[in-house]
């Protein structure tokens, strides 16, 4: 794959759909490729997050609570840790060989500070997301507690 495929892959994803196509340019440049073979971890629960993984190709299983959820090309792993620090909430290991991007917080905020107007359109998008999350938190708890 070339610079450009990884450029347009990313911009079609979020948060990365937010920002103009040079800071895309910019993350896709400055990123570290990951290969992963079959049945290799990626992360283990538990760990501090300090990047993002973007898929490239391949398969990644994230196992969480007994649970298991799959991650094809064009997902984004752990988009919380490219703006704070977190623990990883789940296990990730490749069902297949795979090639991932490592966008670290780091590089995301340097990215960020070369153009403060994505800044402000990703921190309203996750102001909305998280508006949204609390909406429907309070509808289960008002569920919850009926009489």
């Amino acid at each position: 794959m070339s610079l450009e495929d990884d450029v347009r892959r990313l911009a079609a994803t979020r948060p990365f759909n937010l920002l103009p196509r040079e800071a895309v340019q910019l993350l896709a440049f400055t990123c570290e490729k990951r290969a992963l073979k079959a049945g290799q971890t990626l992360f283990s629960a538990g760990e501090p997050a300090d990047a993002g993984y973007f898929v490239l190709t391949g398969e990644i299983s994230l196992t969480a609570g007994g649970e298991e959820r799959r991650a094809g090309p064009g997902a984004l792993i752990g988009e919380t840790a490219l703006v704070t620090e977190v623990p990883r909430g789940a296990e990730a290991r490749a069902k297949v060989d795979s090639t991932l991007l490592r966008v670290s917080r780091d590089q995301f905020r340097r990215v960020l500070g070369e153009f403060p107007e994505a800044a402000v359109k990703l921190h309203a998008g996750a102001s909305a997301r998280t508006r949204e999350l609390l909406n429907r938190l309070e509808s289960v708890r008002a569920r919850a507690f009926e009489v």
